[in-house]
C-alpha cells in the first residue's frame, strides 16, 4: 500500500495501477472511495476482497464528465431517465438503471440494473479522465464499517489487513463524509434506495417530480 500526494507523476502511476488490475483509494465528493477497472473481472474481485464485501452485492460505476453524453452506452435510457441524468450529474448521486449490452457478463450477472455516477470532484475527475473510461467505485472502508473521510483513515483501516489498496492518495473529503444518494428509476418514477447528501426535497426541487 503506497501513500502518495496528488501530482502528475502519482496520477500517472495510479492510472497504470488501474490498467494493471489494481485498486486505488481517493477522496471524492462524498467519501473516500476505492476504484478499479470496470472491464477487469479480476480487479472487481480484488476490490470486493479488500473490503471483505459479499461477492453478490453489486457495485456502481463512475464516468468522467466527458463521457456524460455516452451514458446511454452503459445503461438503458428513455426520455425521463435521460432528463434525470442530465439534471443530477455530475453530483453526489448514484442513479440505478437497467444495464445495456456493453456491460460485461461477469459484472454481477444476477442483477439487471447498474448504478452509475459522475462525481463532482476535481481529483476524481482527473483520475477518470486520465484513465479514459469507467471505473468501479465503492466506499473506502471495510464492509459494514463507517466510510473514511481522509487518506489517513484509509491507511489506518487497511494497514494491518492482509488485503489492501495498492495506492492511497493523501487528502480529505471537502464536505460531510457521506456515501452518495442512490436512486432507482423504474416505470417512470424515482425511488430513493439510500439517503445521502441529496435529500428527497432537493431531488424534487431539481427535477420537478415526486420522489418516493
Amino acid at each position: 500500500m503506497k501513500i502518495v500526494s496528488f501530482d502528475k507523476a502519482s496520477l500517472k502511476e495510479a492510472v497504470q495501477i488501474l490498467k494493471n488490475g489494481g485498486v486505488i483509494a481517493h477522496p471524492a465528493d462524498t467519501c473516500y472511495g476505492l476504484a478499479a477497472d470496470f472491464l477487469n473481472e479480476k480487479a472487481i474481485k480484488k476490490i470486493q476482497d479488500i473490503k471483505g464485501r459479499d461477492n453478490a452485492k453489486a457495485m456502481s460505476i463512475m464516468l468522467p464528465v466527458f463521457l456524460k453524453p455516452d451514458i446511454g452506452k452503459y445503461v438503458q435510457l428513455d426520455d425521463f431517465s435521460e432528463m434525470v441524468c442530465d439534471e443530477l450529474l455530475p453530483g453526489p448521486v448514484t442513479i440505478v438503471l437497467p444495464k445495456s449490452n456493453i456491460v460485461p457478463d461477469f459484472f454481477f450477472p444476477e442483477n439487471e440494473y447498474i448504478g452509475l455516477r459522475i462525481p463532482y470532484d476535481m481529483m476524481t475527475e482527473d483520475i477518470l479522465t486520465k484513465f479514459r473510461g469507467p471505473l468501479v467505485t465503492t466506499s473506502a472502508n471495510v464492509s459494514g464499517r463507517t466510510p473514511c473521510a481522509t487518506g489517513k483513515e484509509v491507511v489506518k483501516i487497511f494497514e494491518k489487513r492482509k488485503l489492501k489498496p495498492d495506492l492511497v492518495f493523501e487528502g480529505a473529503v471537502r464536505n460531510a463524509c457521506m456515501p452518495s444518494t442512490v436512486i432507482l428509476i423504474k416505470d417512470g418514477g424515482i425511488k430513493i434506495l439510500r439517503e445521502g447528501p441529496m435529500n428527497k426535497r432537493q431531488l424534487e426541487d431539481i427535477l420537478g417530480v415526486n420522489v418516493a
